[in-house]
């Protein structure tokens, strides 16, 4: 039935998200595959899907950052914010071709390496400064590329700097809600918001990526400070050597 597509299509989505394995390059792969077709709307309600299971999961540091708007911790996300942005429309505008997968098997393999050296990086306590807020907007900002995972290039900068991986799994989680903000904003500006789609399909995914979305926090959040990202590096490499293979 469509609808189970549908429905499994917002499980890749809502896993993918938040594990450091690319949910954009999941999603662009089943394209090749035949498995998926691609919908600007769809995309748009399954990352807004993604957005509830972070606050969520992250509600009690939201409601302070709600609370404390200007927090140093608060300022920081807003300045790595700005590279973010300005590399994602620099991207959109001057390398679509990239954005539609042509950079899929390198997007996976640099996701790959990335992980690798957070596997063997040691961390030494620091905290977000100027200078690694801003390389981690500029990571958080390559991440627009199909197969290069948000999540896992971003906890791989700031583990690399030297903030602490429990850390940097919470922070990666908190610097995501503005990009999934504006990122549906962006793709509803695209025409998302006036594609038609089977509603009863659309939620059906939406709830599903929701449902996983939470899972795969939950799992991030309790276990990942404790986990190797070596699994994930290897999931990645194999990825990258199938998009070889399908482009």
């Amino acid at each position: 039935m469509e609808i189970i597509k549908y429905i499994l299509l917002g499980i890749i989505q809502g896993l993918t998200e938040f594990l450091p394995v690319s949910s954009s390059g999941h999603l662009i792969l089943l394209e090749k595959l035949g498995l998926a077709e691609p919908s600007i709307f769809f995309n748009l309600i399954l990352h807004l899907a993604s957005l509830g299971a972070v606050i969520i999961v992250m509600r009690k540091d939201m409601f302070e950052w709600i609370k404390r708007p200007l927090s140093r911790e608060a300022k920081w996300i807003y300045l790595l914010s700005v590279p973010t942005v300005i590399i994602a429309f620099v991207f959109s505008l001057f390398f679509e071709d990239m954005l539609l997968g042509k950079f899929l098997p390198m997007g996976f393999l640099l996701t790959s390496f990335l992980l690798v050296l957070a596997t063997i990086n040691r961390h030494n306590g620091k905290e977000l400064n100027y200078k690694n807020s801003l390389l981690t907007g500029v990571a958080q900002g390559i991440a627009v590329l199909p197969g290069v995972s948000r999540s896992g290039i971003t906890i791989a900068t700031m583990t690399a700097l030297g903030i602490d991986k429990e850390k940097a799994v919470k922070l990666s989680f908190m610097m995501s809600v503005p990009i999934i903000i504006g990122g549906s904003i962006w793709e509803g500006i695209k025409g998302g918001f006036t594609q038609n789609i089977n509603i009863l399909y659309a939620l059906s995914g939406a709830l599903a990526a929701f449902l996983s979305g939470l899972l795969a926090l939950k799992l991030m959040v309790k276990f990942f400070s404790k986990m190797s990202f070596m699994p994930f590096a290897i999931y990645t490499f194999i990825l990258g050597a199938l998009s070889f293979a399908v482009q």
